[in-house]
């Protein structure tokens, strides 16, 4: 966005103009700079097997969700609602990483039905899981790193008290429930938090990641 002869203007259009032909509130998003952002990413990690995902809560916005799948990202989703709407963008189930956290398991059931990658965070949905699909479901589980880290405490996802994740410390009793039900896990998921600007935060949860890794023989992603 910039200030042209006193007019904010975005892609040379005027959004003054865009107001009186919409009305207001608008919200207006600049493609060109999201579109940036994705290629600074893919220019990263460039030569290695990574699949970028994006945080679908973050705006949920149907013509956003259409420019990610576009430009060759995937999708994560916290409700089955962000799912259907990620599939109505036209995204592959395959393409959609669902991670609930205290939502019913009938939500997880339709998840399932839908056909997207599940990952559970908790010890009490994974055993009902377990006890429901056994190994006809590949599963996701979302570890808890023991980290603290992020902009603040609120949004701080993976301290020893968050809610988020399956404790790291509780990995024996994980490995039981897995067993006792023979569950096919496939993936391992870490989220310590948002606005970290501590790279040594990030090689740390590293580190605890592949470490755990260690237990599950039949990983196809962390």
């Amino acid at each position: 966005m910039e200030l042209v002869n006193g007019t904010w203007q975005m892609q040379g259009v005027s959004l003054l103009d865009v107001a009186k032909t919409h009305g207001t509130p608008l919200y207006v998003y600049d493609a060109q700079t999201i579109q940036s952002q994705i290629q600074s990413l893919q220019q990263a990690f460039k030569g290695l097997n990574v699949r970028l995902k994006y945080a679908a809560k973050a705006l949920t916005n149907i013509n956003i969700l259409k420019l990610m799948r576009h430009q060759g990202i995937e999708l994560d989703c916290v409700s089955v609602q962000e799912v259907r709407l990620g599939l109505k963008a036209g995204f592959a189930p395959a393409q959609i990483l669902y991670t609930p956290n205290g939502v019913s398991f009938a939500e997880i059931q339709e998840a399932v039905s839908l056909g997207v990658q599940v990952n559970i965070d908790n010890i009490a949905v994974l055993e009902h899981f377990g006890h429901t699909y056994g190994n006809t479901v590949p599963l996701c589980v979302r570890l808890n790193p023991g980290l603290m880290a992020g902009g603040n405490f609120k949004i701080s996802t993976g301290h020893i008290d968050s809610k988020f994740g399956i404790s790291v410390m509780q990995m024996r009793h994980l490995l039981t429930v897995i067993e006792k039900y023979n569950i096919d896990v496939v993936g391992l998921h870490v989220h310590t938090g948002s606005d970290i600007v501590e790279t040594e935060v990030f090689l740390k949860g590293a580190e605890i990641m592949f470490d755990a890794a260690r237990n599950f023989k039949n990983l196809r992603f962390i």
